[in-house]
């Protein structure tokens, strides 16, 4: 019983390290796309 118990938990936290770690490089891919209009606003923030 106890070690179908740490299997279950084992898999559950698995699946939800993985899930964290799939948002991270998801939200740094959209991070890095964005990244190169950061200098047009730059420029624009300088104008002022």
């Amino acid at each position: 019983m106890r070690s179908e118990l740490k299997k279950l938990s084992f898999k559950i936290a698995s699946k939800a390290i993985l899930n964290s770690a799939k948002t991270e490089v998801n939200s740094s891919c959209f991070f890095i796309g964005y990244q190169p209009k950061l200098p047009d606003n730059a420029k624009k923030l300088r104008k002022f």
